[in-house]
C-alpha cells in the first residue's frame, strides 16, 4: 500500500516538474526553461518589470535576454572570461551581491521588521491600488503605404480578413473539453500567426503587449481589448496605425496588490527611510565580528 502510494504521488509529481523544465528558447544547444525565465524576470527591478509589461512583457524581456546570451556565448568561445581583469570583476559582483542581500534580508531584519512592512502598506493603501488591466496579444497590418510591407488600406484590409479567417479554421479545429487547455492552443494559433504576418515590432515575441492598463494604447484598440473575454479573438479593428486582431491572454479587475507582492518595494522604501539604523546595526555587527575574529595584517605589503 505504502509503494503504491510513493508511485501514485511520483506520477502526479512528473507533469509539475515537467512543466517547470519547459524550455522556452534553445539558443546554441544551451536551454532556457520557463522556470528560469520567470526567475530573472521575477529578479527585475518593479520599473524595469513595468517598463518590459508596457513592451511586450517576457517575450520582450526573453528576446533581450537572448541577444545577451549571444554575447555572452560569443564572450566564453573566445575565452574572453579567463581574462583576469574580469575575473576580478566577476568575482567583485558576486562578493557584493552576497553582501548587500544579507543586509538586506537579515541585518536589516531587526530594524526594517515584517510588522513594519505590513503597518507601512496598511497605511498606505493608494500606494499599492492597482488598475484593471488586460494582457494582450494582436496582430496589426498597415495600410496607406505605411509599415514594411508598404499596400493601400483595402489591400490592409483583405490581408487581415484573409488572416482572421485563416485563425477561424483553425479555431474550429481546436476540441480540447478543458477550458484553459483550449484557450491556451487558441493563444499559441493566435501567436504563430502574428509572427507570420504583423507588421511591428512585437512580432517575434508573438503579438505579445504585455500587460496594459487604460491610456496606454490606442483608445480604438483598448475599446476593443477591454471587452474581450481571454482566450478568444476580436473582430478586425480599425485604428490609426492600422487593422488589428486582438486576443486577451489575462485579465485583471482594479484591486490592491497583495501584501506579499508588494513587500520587496516596502522593504527597498523602509530602507531608504532607515538607512542610518540599518548602518548602526551593520558597523555594530562588523565590531563584534572583528573582535571574535582571528585577523592578522601585514602592513609592509602594502604597496
Amino acid at each position: 500500500m505504502k509503494r503504491s502510494l510513493t508511485i501514485a504521488l511520483f506520477a502526479l509529481a512528473l507533469p509539475l516538474a515537467a512543466q517547470e523544465q519547459k524550455p522556452v528558447a534553445v539558443v546554441n544547444g544551451e536551454t532556457i526553461t520557463a522556470e528560469k525565465l520567470d526567475q530573472l524576470y521575477n529578479h527585475l527591478s518593479a520599473p524595469m518589470r513595468s517598463r518590459y509589461e508596457m513592451a511586450g512583457g517576457k517575450g520582450a524581456f526573453l528576446e533581450n535576454y537572448l541577444r545577451k546570451r549571444l554575447l555572452v556565448q560569443e564572450a566564453i568561445k573566445s575565452g574572453f572570461d579567463k581574462n583576469p581583469d574580469v575575473q576580478v570583476e566577476v568575482e567583485a559582483a558576486k562578493e557584493g551581491a552576497l553582501f548587500d542581500r544579507y543586509v538586506r534580508d537579515v541585518v536589516a531584519a531587526s530594524v526594517i521588521t515584517e510588522a513594519e512592512m505590513k503597518k507601512y502598506y496598511d497605511e498606505h493603501p493608494a500606494d499599492f491600488a492597482t488598475p484593471e488591466r488586460v494582457h494582450a496579444r494582436h496582430i496589426v497590418v498597415m495600410g496607406n503605404g505605411a509599415g514594411p510591407n508598404p499596400k493601400s488600406d483595402e489591400d490592409a484590409l483583405a490581408k487581415v480578413k484573409a488572416i482572421a479567417e485563416e485563425l477561424h479554421k483553425k479555431f474550429a479545429e481546436v476540441k480540447a473539453s478543458d477550458p484553459a487547455v483550449a484557450s491556451h492552443i487558441r493563444l499559441s494559433y493566435f501567436g504563430e500567426a502574428a509572427r507570420k504576418y504583423s507588421e511591428d515590432a512585437t512580432s517575434q515575441a508573438g503579438g505579445d503587449l504585455g500587460w496594459v492598463v487604460h491610456g496606454q494604447l490606442d483608445p480604438d484598440f483598448e475599446g476593443a481589448a477591454f471587452k474581450l473575454d481571454p482566450g478568444f479573438p476580436s473582430g478586425i479593428v480599425k485604428t490609426r496605425f492600422g487593422y488589428h486582431l486582438i486576443m486577451v491572454e489575462g485579465k485583471e479587475a482594479a484591486g490592491t496588490e497583495p501584501f506579499e507582492k508588494a513587500k520587496p518595494a516596502v522593504r527597498e522604501w523602509l530602507m531608504t527611510q532607515h538607512a542610518e539604523d540599518v548602518m548602526q546595526v551593520m558597523t555594530k555587527l562588523t565590531n563584534d565580528l572583528r573582535g571574535s575574529s582571528k585577523i592578522t595584517l601585514y602592513p609592509e605589503n602594502i604597496k
